[in-house]
C-alpha cells in the first residue's frame, strides 16, 4: 500500500483524527498518528508545535490543527503510515507519549 504526502494546509487547515496517539521520536519530535476521518485514511502529522489536552487540539509545524476525536487507539491503516514513514525519515526509535 502506497503513501503519499498530505495536500498543503492552505487546502486542509484542519484534520479531525480519531483512533489517535502521541509518538516521541529519539530526536524529540512528537507527533500525532491516526486516521483522517475525512477520508479514513492513516495519518502522521509534522511535528507537534502545540497541544492543548483540554480541547484536545494541536497545532503542528506546517501549520495544520489538529483535532483528536474521541478516545485515543490503535489503527491497522494508522500503524502501517507511521511504520514507513519511520522507514522514509530513518527513525529507529520512538515512544509512545499518548496522554492517559
Amino acid at each position: 500500500m502506497p503513501i503519499w504526502r498530505p495536500c498543503p494546509t492552505s487546502e486542509f487547515p484542519k484534520v479531525l483524527l480519531s483512533r489517535w496517539r502521541i509518538f516521541e521520536t529519539e530526536d524529540g519530535s512528537q507527533h500525532f498518528v491516526g486516521v483522517d476521518m475525512f477520508d479514513s485514511s492513516g495519518r502522521v502529522s509534522s511535528p507537534i508545535v502545540t497541544f492543548d489536552p483540554v480541547t484536545m487540539r494541536g497545532t503542528t509545524q506546517t501549520g495544520r490543527i489538529y483535532e483528536l476525536a474521541g478516545r485515543k487507539g490503535s489503527s491497522l491503516n494508522a500503524e502501517y503510515v507511521w511504520m514507513r514513514w519511520c522507514e522514509l525519515y530513518e527513525v529507529t526509535s520512538y515512544t509512545d507519549i499518548t496522554p492517559a
